[in-house]
């Protein structure tokens, strides 16, 4: 379960950074994507739904990871017993 916190975190993380970018480049010309070389941006530019598919699995972790947490807390809870 720890695992799958770490990974919806690090899902979090990666989504809230690509979501940024987008918004960045997009609306106030600056940002990731404006740092970054053609050759590794290129792919984030051509296919703009990548910031929703972004936008979608920020809310499908923010969702889960309370859930998480709270099986792992009853987890560790029923360890102690």
């Amino acid at each position: 379960m720890k695992i799958l916190d770490l990974v919806l975190t690090a899902v979090i993380l990666l989504s809230v950074t690509v979501f940024l970018a987008y918004i960045g480049l997009y609306y106030f010309d600056f940002g990731l994507f404006t740092t970054l070389p053609e050759s590794i941006t290129g792919f984030f530019t051509r296919n703009g739904a990548l910031q929703y598919v972004a936008l979608g699995l920020l809310v499908a972790a923010l969702i889960a990871k309370p859930f998480v947490g709270r099986a792992i807390k009853r987890r560790e809870a029923e360890k102690r017993i």
